[in-house]
């Protein structure tokens, strides 16, 4: 622990930041071509070496390989230690010299010793050193994915007030990219639409909003079906679209302020987060955020109105929705929801291909 006197709280950080820079000299390289075979025999390796188990019979290759890791897992451990002291003493005081410590820290993570523990201190280091730095980790594609991630999120978070006050300010003298009849859809609290939408007005925005041919590719992309940070089936980790619609939506909440000019602000946050920005960014993000916002629209008026009231026309566009592969799901869901109550809903879900 850090002693409270300044003068010994400095010195205390220059050993910290020396002990690091130890560490880093110590590191054996990392070594590749592991397996699960390769793994399980480790296992066995470290339960002998820490007095649990009997030593396995290894060739020369693997006893060198496993005492590198046991090695790098021992180092790894001291610098988790010593940053930890370095964080307590940035939230206590601060530190004399963030912009060296800021420098061992992406050092860490690109050795792959702490990495987690690195990002934390560089999120507590602030503007400008840790954003500084984030900001040189984030692209970096030679780090381990699972840290990229990390400092991906710490750097957004830093940045997050900026992107939020963009979006609060009115978008005067910009150029919108929806329709008029789609921007002056009342919203409510987060920006999502105030129910109960108006008839007239979700019948005007659904037409504005439907391309007028097929989409190349059916927006919006499904979900992520795992947790936040959680693999998927084949082994991969989410997609970057679900963290671009996080920066999409804080600096544009609402319909009014989905602009060209933001959209040009967000395609280069994006490019320094890291994150793929894809051909045509503003093209493809007005269209993913048109056809959530016309999820919406169904969603309201399958929950809220009486449908006759809908009867034949929301039902004819939901199946132009479907065909057009924008919002497919949300308008299918629709067409299910008013089914019982209205048997044109059943003629156009029986002629929709399944």
């Amino acid at each position: 622990m850090f002693p409270d006197e300044p003068v010994d709280g400095a010195m205390t950080e220059q050993v910290a930041l020396a002990a690091l820079e130890a560490v880093l000299d110590q590191v054996p390289p990392v070594v590749g071509g592991w397996t699960d075979t390769l793994w399980d025999l480790y296992e066995a390796y470290e339960e002998s070496r820490s007095g649990h188990g009997p030593a396995p019979e290894l060739t020369a290759g693997q006893g060198a390989r496993f005492e590198a890791q046991w090695r790098r897992q021992e180092l790894s451990g001291e610098a988790h230690r010593l940053l930890g002291q370095l964080r307590e003493r940035a939230a206590r005081s601060g530190l004399v010299a963030p912009a060296g410590a800021a420098d061992l820290a992406v050092r860490l993570v690109r050795a792959g010793l702490a990495a987690h523990e690195a990002v934390n201190l560089l999120f507590d280091l602030g503007v400008p050193d840790g954003e500084r730095a984030l900001l040189a980790l984030a692209p970096d594609r030679h780090i381990g994915e699972g840290d990229r991630l990390w400092a991906r999120e710490r750097l957004f978070a830093l940045r997050r007030g900026r992107y939020r006050a963009r979006g609060e300010r009115a978008p005067d003298g910009e150029e919108p990219l929806l329709p008029a009849a789609v921007t002056q859809l009342p919203v409510g609290a987060g920006g999502a639409l105030a129910p109960p939408i108006e008839l007239v007005r979700a019948r005007a925005a659904l037409g504005a909003l439907l391309p007028a041919s097929p989409l190349d590719v059916p927006e919006p992309p499904p979900e992520w079906p795992v947790g936040w940070d959680d693999l998927d089936e084949a082994d991969e980790y989410r997609p970057d679209w679900l963290e671009v619609r996080l920066l999409v939506r804080e600096l544009m909440p609402t319909p009014d302020r989905v602009t060209r000019e933001r959209m040009a602000e967000a395609e280069q946050e994006c490019a320094l987060l890291g994150l793929d920005c894809g051909e045509d960014f503003a093209t493809l993000w007005t269209t993913r955020l048109a056809a959530w916002l016309v999820g919406e629209i169904f969603d309201g008026l399958g929950r809220g109105a009486d449908p006759a009231a809908l009867t034949p026309w929301a039902m004819d566009v939901a199946e132009q929705y479907v065909r057009r592969g924008m919002a497919a799901e949300e308008a299918r869901g629709f067409l299910r929801r008013t089914e019982q109550e209205v048997a044109y809903s059943r003629a156009v879900l029986r002629r929709l291909p399944s």
